[in-house]
């Protein structure tokens, strides 16, 4: 019995060769699904490998950015009448077969929205920047929000539809938004709960070091102004 329906939210830029099997691997699950990919303006075959594997794709015409894709994903979602949404990355970092276990507190009423970690047992292979960078962000979460998170800008998350409906018309953020969401959550007194979940490292990455480093901080800045 595959239960309750859950959406699916992937962001994809240039994600041909890997959003084929990220899709095809949540579909092994067993569990009722309905795959959306947002296409953020791809110049491959991002979209053509993602409709074959079974996944609703809608496309933006220009790339806007991580979280601009995002945020059509919930929009869409929400109008489907969502009433749990969960994301992962396109290119294969986040293991398919552990969305069960992401989705479980929500499933089970323990939470509101929980977040993937991958440092629950110890430091996890990642470049060294990286893992700085993540521990800086976590101590500066603390410090504004209260609450602990040991990988904040993980994109292995489940979601309550109502806590998304309730943040959506305030997220600005197109790229950087993986902070900025998580600040409006805690804002609103939602529960949250980390799920420990396996570290693949990522192939490759976009983001520059410090330009992406230097967004997060004012994202976090931007968001503090509206406490």
């Amino acid at each position: 019995m595959k239960g309750e329906l859950i959406h699916v939210v992937i962001p994809a830029y240039n994600e041909e060769h890997s959003v084929g099997s990220v899709v095809e691997g949540l579909k092994k699950n067993g569990l009722n699904l309905r795959i959306i990919v947002i296409d953020d303006g791809s110049m491959d075959g991002t979209a053509d490998r993602a409709r074959a594997a079974g996944a609703l794709v809608a496309r933006h015409p220009l790339n806007l950015g991580q979280w601009g894709a995002l945020k059509t994903g919930f929009k869409l979602a929400l109008m489907d009448k969502a009433k749990i949404i969960m994301t992962l990355d396109a290119d294969g970092q986040h293991l398919p077969e552990e969305m069960k276990t992401i989705i479980d507190p929500i499933r089970s009423g323990r939470a509101d929205f929980t977040v993937g970690t991958r440092f629950s047992k110890g430091d996890p292979e990642m470049m060294a920047h990286r893992s700085l960078g993540i521990k800086f962000f976590n101590m500066i979460m603390k410090v504004r929000t209260g609450i602990v998170f040991t990988d904040c800008t993980c994109g292995y998350k489940a979601y309550k539809a109502e806590v998304l409906a309730s943040i959506l018309p305030q997220l600005n953020e197109n790229q950087y938004g993986a902070l900025e969401s998580l600040i409006k959550i805690v804002q609103k007194g939602y529960v949250m709960e980390e799920i420990p979940i396996a570290a693949i490292p990522s192939q490759r990455s976009s983001k520059g070091r410090l330009r992406y480093g230097y967004n997060l901080i004012r994202t976090i800045l931007l968001s503090l102004d509206s406490i």
